[in-house]
């Protein structure tokens, strides 16, 4: 319902009386959209924020953030976006931000509102093996570049006694290299597993 344009030049208070209340009324019932109603305890403040999907989405603006909800090309689902002002110093990569979309699996990977975006992956087969090259761009969408990279080392299944360590050898373009660099071979069931830092 559209507020109506009240009162009119000419219109007595008699007349316009139930126009204005009917405004109210609409007022009222907008209001109580996302708040907590006018007239309860803690009116005024939400009780939850809706986004409905904006097609087209928002233009960058100056001095302006945003956050707003779109269909996302990953999901194919409503996914939340913060996207930085326009001419914003952030990288590229990260002024528009998709980040309640994810890959929920192993491999998984997740984005933050900041645009750093985080993969892991765990129970990488090491047994028996010198090198293990991994692209990190495999199971995450786009193209981003990923600058640091942390090792995490899982138990071995086995009752060998080794002395194993395995490093990170290189990482050229979007391929990591981890090396194993014990006194024996790691034994069967021996896995690693890692977490990449990126944007």
């Amino acid at each position: 319902m559209a507020l109506i344009p009240v009162p009119l030049a000419g219109q007595t208070l008699a007349a316009s009386r139930p126009d204005i209340n009917g405004n109210f009324s609409t007022i009222d019932t907008a209001f109580a959209i996302d708040h907590i109603d006018y007239n309860l305890p803690g009116q005024g403040q939400h009780n939850k924020i809706s986004f409905p999907i904006q097609n087209p989405v928002p233009a960058p603006q100056a001095g302006i953030v945003q956050l707003y909800s779109q269909t996302s090309a990953i999901t194919g689902q409503p996914e939340l976006v913060f996207t930085h002002q326009l001419g914003s110093t952030a990288p590229v990569a990260a002024r528009i931000v998709e980040f309640t979309s994810a890959g929920w699996a192993n491999p998984g990977w997740t984005r933050l509102p900041s645009g750093i975006l985080l993969k892991w992956h765990a129970g990488i087969n090491f047994a028996s093996m010198n090198t293990v090259a991994i692209n990190l761009n495999t199971d995450v969408p786009g193209s981003p570049n990923f600058t640091t990279l942390f090792s995490v080392f899982n138990s071995s299944t086995s009752n060998t006694k080794y002395n194993t360590v395995v490093s990170i050898k290189s990482i050229v373009g979007t391929t990591v290299t981890f090396q194993h660099n014990g006194l024996v071979d790691a034994p069967a069931g021996y896995t690693i597993a890692y977490l990449a830092i990126g944007i």
